[in-house]
């Protein structure tokens, strides 16, 4: 089994990295990048791994949010130049961790789509004024919030953190025929048959790491709606009017956590302590934690 990570990015040079050498440790053996344009030194990152790992970089710089036909085209991709049995398709500030074993031990050769639960992270007042690493957090969403639907164009009462997100997909790449946009779903040829739900693996969010980059990242988000492209979530929506109002200090109030909210939120049962990606990012990225053997064009020999 090959299992290759895809990832769409921009302006990812903070933690694009990480996301690939902790990824190629839980036995993801090859990446196929697509950068959309950035202007943070990203490219030049992903350029100087691939000496590491093996990965095939696409610079696609428009002016444009083609997610799921980029997603899809990078599947196929990796299934006809890198032999992909299996694909994920992966934003840069999520992390696929298995609370055992190796990504690699939930695949099959006779699967279609294994679908993951996705958990955000939210980050501490002071951590985040601090500019810890994100993968220092330990606070998750455990019951989300049931907003109703068009909730964040209605109403400042409320954080997009906290409100209930959908889970993300493996796909087998015999029989894939599309990548749904945000990789929650995707069309496959006998998914209707053998689709599974894997318990043992879960993606967590980091989508809020510094505050800077997350407004350069509502900026782009501005500039695509001001160009037409109408696929685009109501969260994003949100933040780009908040921003036009300049009231996003407001938000953030509402995106990380002072002791107190912190505290209220853990007696409610919204978020929960979970060190298991703190534990594991880290051991990886210090050297602590032994990577799992892959195949033969493994992710860990040069490219």
């Amino acid at each position: 089994m090959h299992l290759t990570m895809n990832l769409l990015v921009k302006n990812e040079a903070d933690i694009i990295a990480e996301n690939i050498k902790v990824h190629a440790a839980l036995g993801v053996d090859s990446f196929v990048v697509m950068d959309n344009g950035s202007t943070d030194g990203t490219v030049a990152v992903v350029k100087a791994l691939s000496q590491q790992y093996h990965i095939t970089l696409i610079e696609r710089p428009e002016l444009d949010y083609q997610q799921s036909n980029w997603k899809t085209e990078m599947a196929r991709i990796a299934r006809k130049e890198h032999g992909a049995d299996w694909t994920i398709a992966n934003d840069a500030d999520e992390f696929w961790i298995p609370r055992q074993g190796s990504l690699k031990d939930e695949l099959s050769k006779t699967g279609s789509i294994i679908s993951c639960r996705r958990r955000n992270v939210l980050f501490d007042q002071h951590a985040f004024d601090a500019q810890r690493p994100f993968y220092t957090q330990t606070n998750c969403v455990q019951y989300p919030v049931l907003y109703q639907k068009g909730t964040e164009r209605k109403t400042d009462q409320m954080s997009i953190m906290l409100g209930n997100i959908h889970g993300k997909v493996m796909v087998r790449s015999l029989g894939m025929l599309r990548i749904k946009g945000g990789n929650h779903r995707a069309w496959h040829a006998w998914g209707w048959w053998n689709q599974r739900h894997s318990d043992n693996i879960t993606v967590y969010h980091y989508p809020i790491r510094c505050k800077q980059r997350f407004l350069n990242n509502i900026q782009n988000r501005a500039q695509l709606l001001e160009k037409g492209v109408t696929k685009m979530g109501d969260h994003y929506r949100r933040w780009v009017g908040l921003l036009q109002q300049d009231q996003m200090d407001c938000e953030f109030k509402r995106l990380v956590l002072t002791p107190e909210y912190k505290s209220c939120l853990l007696d409610l049962g919204v978020i929960e302590e979970d060190t298991h990606a703190r534990d594991t990012i880290s051991a990886i990225l210090s050297g602590a934690m032994p990577v799992v053997e892959t195949s033969k064009n493994n992710a860990l020999q040069p490219a």
